[in-house]
């Protein structure tokens, strides 16, 4: 089975990158992708800070969009290494747009909430991406509808990515989003996010989310529940960004007698640590966009982005994340040079399986410096 598929590929390789049309059908298709590397130089490791920190490869990535009358196609494949998860997509849906405002989604598809399409400006996202409510995709059906001022966005979600399509197996840890995962699995979900924006030369865009979904249990064969509300507000004035968030999520496991329902595994690129089942999460980001429109750097965006979660265990310690860096976009290079600092957070710092519950009252915070490098076609 592997040969076709590597034939396609190649086949595929050699069509253009640009949309095309043909003349007869209006149809249009446009393939790109990255390759990405990283260095990064992290506090905690000793033997690492020695060798003056790691280059290494990130992700090589393609992407598909097609066009074909009211219907459009979408794909996100990602090759990581095997250690972070492999290959998987990110996203892949089919949509059929109805008018200019509005416009079915079918298939891997975003699970909205928050500002769009991010709530950060950096590499390292922000504390909501590594717990669920930043850039997923899970498997459903979606409307969406937009004018000048408004758009809502409703979505059903059957489960998170479903590999196995078993009968009682986890869900798979190779995967793009945080999901649910361990001996719990997240199930008909629903998504409802609305914004209104006012504005004219500072463009101001305010926001609220509501999720409700289930949590199917593998072991005890019972159905619990996860909600989460979100208020989000984003400003553009000239070349000033801002995004701010507060979320309120509340998860109700269905667990096995002597295990705790404070704490739910979740897990992403190969990676799952427990985290809280109940918390609120305040998020801010800024960024300034600097133009320069020279023969090779065309803007340098500099930003600051800081998350913070307030466990409902009063025992438990809170997590921190910061993130000072700089955006330079070049015509097919983007350099994202971040200073990420965490404290109690699981990709900053030795503690990473229960940073996000218990944490350690003993923690200092850690740092990791990271340029990541995208080549794009």
């Amino acid at each position: 089975m592997k040969y076709p598929f590597i034939l396609f590929f190649i086949s595929c390789s050699f069509l253009p990158t640009r949309a095309q049309e043909n003349e007869d059908s209006k149809f249009k298709l446009n393939l790109g992708g990255a390759l990405r590397y990283n260095y990064n130089y992290s506090s905690w490791k000793p033997n690492q800070k020695k060798r003056g920190g790691d280059f290494g490869f990130e992700v090589f990535r393609i992407t598909t969009d097609a066009v074909y009358k009211d219907w459009e196609l979408h794909v996100d494949q990602r090759f990581y290494s095997s250690a972070f998860g492999g290959a998987f997509l990110k996203y892949g849906w089919a949509q059929y747009n109805i008018n200019k405002n509005s416009h079915f989604k079918i298939g891997l598809i975003p699970a909205y909430f928050g500002p769009q399409q991010f709530n950060s400006h950096s590499w390292f996202f922000q504390l909501p991406f590594y717990l669920g409510f930043e850039d997923d995709h899970d498997m459903g059906i979606s409307y969406s509808y937009e004018n000048e001022k408004l758009r809502f966005d409703f979505g059903f979600y059957k489960n998170a990515e479903d590999l196995t399509l078993s009968d009682n197996d986890p869900v798979s840890t190779s995967r793009y989003s945080y999901d649910i995962s361990g001996r719990n699995k997240e199930v008909n979900q629903a998504n409802f996010r609305f914004n209104y924006t006012v504005g004219e030369e500072a463009k101001h865009i305010m926001g609220t989310t509501l999720q409700y979904g289930g949590i199917w249990n593998l072991d005890t064969k019972e159905m619990g529940s996860h909600a989460a509300l979100g208020i989000h507000y984003e400003m553009d004035y000239m070349r000033w960004n801002l995004k701010t968030q507060l979320i309120s999520y509340h998860n109700r496991p269905k667990n096995l007698d002597g295990e705790s329902n404070d704490v739910l595994e979740m897990a992403a690129y190969n990676f799952p640590y427990n985290t809280a089942a109940r918390a609120n999460i305040y998020s801010v980001g800024l960024a300034y966009t600097i133009p320069l429109n020279k023969k090779i750097i065309q803007s340098v965006q500099v930003y600051n982005d800081y998350s913070f979660m307030d466990k409902a265990v009063s025992t438990w310690e809170d997590t921190q994340m910061n993130i000072l860096g700089m955006l330079i976009s070049m015509k097919h290079v983007y350099i994202y040079v971040d200073y990420a600092s965490g404290l109690n957070q699981p990709w900053l710092g030795p503690d990473s399986a229960d940073a996000l519950t218990t944490g350690m009252s003993d923690n200092g915070w850690e740092s990791r410096f990271n340029i990541n490098i995208g080549l794009y076609f």
